[in-house]
Parts: C-alpha cells; structure tokens; sequence
C-alpha cells in the first residue's frame, strides 16, 4: 500500500458498464457505482480491478478481506491521514458504508472517500507518511 499526491490529468470519462470486471482510466462515484451492483442484485462491489481511476466520493467505503491497494492516493483530508478514517462503533457491521471485496485498485486517487473496515487495514492506512 502506497501513497502517490497527484492523479494524472486526462479528459473526464464515466463508466460505459459499471458491471465490468476490469475498470481503467475512468473517473467513478463510488454511491453510483455501488447502486449499479445493487441493482444487478448484489449489495457488495466484489472482484473487480480498477486501474488509473478517480474514486470519487462524498463515501465511506468498508474495506473487506481480499481487498488490494497499490500505488494508491487516499486523498488526504486537509493533510492528515487520520481524517479518512472511521472506525465503527459496533462489533459486526458498518451500516451506510459502502462494502468493497476481493478487489484491486492499482494508481487509482480517491477523492471524497472515507475508509472503514478491520483494525490491521486501519492501522496501515494510517502508518502512510503525509508527505509521500
């Protein structure tokens, strides 16, 4: 898990199929793509790779187990890694966040977006270095 600071600039491109297993070089609304998998009948975004992607938000997304980063921008929240994350209060569930499994988000830049999900996922989120 790495941090980049700066998305590539390119002309803005929306997701042709939301559905694809394999998403790159497009800019995406996590909430609009996540109703897009709801509506094909499934409530988690599951084993899909999005390369070069904007991940835009307002969201919160839950990261569950098989879920990758590489060469990634959380997008830092006012320069402090520690506003993107939230941590649930209960013991089972994180109810309005936006669950994400088996998936591999390699040079992508969130933009809006929250994380939420196990402690050790967490943890690393929160060891990446501001200045990177």
């Amino acid at each position: 898990m790495t941090d980049t600071t700066q998305p590539q600039s390119r002309p803005r491109r929306v997701p042709a199929d939301p559905l694809a297993p394999v998403l790159e070089d497009l800019d995406i609304v996590l909430f609009e793509l996540f109703r897009a998998n709801m509506i094909a009948g499934d409530q988690v975004i599951r084993g899909r790779t999005f390369r070069n992607c904007l991940i835009e938000g307002p969201a919160v997304m839950l990261v569950l187990p098989g879920t990758h980063f590489d060469d990634t921008n959380f997008g830092f929240a006012d320069g402090d890694i520690r506003n993107l994350v939230l941590r649930p209060a209960g013991p089972q569930k994180v109810v309005g966040a936006i669950p994400v499994q088996d998936c591999t988000f390699i040079g992508c830049h969130f933009h809006g977006v929250g994380f939420t999900g196990p402690e050790a996922f967490l943890q690393q989120i929160l060891a990446l270095d501001n200045s990177q």
